[in-house]
């Protein structure tokens, strides 16, 4: 009888588990649609058109979406802050930043495929926050995206498996 209270309990403890788990999902998903945030592929990577404008650093912050079968170590990319025309198109780009300067991942490290990361650009001049007008964007070549030379290991692979 002891025996089939463990199992029951044990039963309960996964459904509770999974329950939240599915939660936790249902919520992120939410959150991910109210944005409305669509990438632009340009290959290897994947470019959101939100970007982030840290007000204490000089700096913009782009969520990048792997989609090569390896590891991304390091992005050389040109930033370009633009006009927005009547039409929806671009005039009078100019270059914000040394493209031989790299990004800097500061979220999702290392930047593992099918995964989103943000990465960090330094600018060369301060970004114009106030004006709506202008928008900026990232230009990445993909002579320009650097892989691991040595793959990390899988987040599956590192948790040490347990003896039952």
């Amino acid at each position: 009888m002891n025996s089939f209270l463990k199992i029951k309990k044990k039963l309960l403890i996964l459904t509770a588990l999974s329950l939240l788990s599915l939660t936790s999902h249902a919520g992120q998903a939410l959150a991910q649609d109210d944005v409305k945030e669509s990438f632009v592929n340009s290959g290897l990577i994947s470019i959101s058109d939100l970007y982030t404008l840290p007000s204490k650093t000089n700096t913009i912050v782009f969520r990048i979406k792997n989609n090569a079968a390896r590891t991304i170590s390091q992005i050389y990319g040109w930033v370009y802050m633009y006009d927005k025309g009547s039409d929806g198109k671009g005039t009078n780009f100019v270059l914000l930043n040394n493209p031989h300067r790299g990004g800097n991942i500061i979220k999702g490290n290392p930047h593992r495929p099918r995964k989103i990361s943000e990465w960090s650009f330094p600018l060369l001049r301060k970004a114009n926050i106030e004006n709506k007008e202008i928008s900026y964007t990232l230009r990445v070549h993909t002579r320009s995206i650097f892989f691991a030379s040595i793959e990390p290991r899988n987040e599956q692979d590192a948790e040490p498996k347990k003896k039952e």
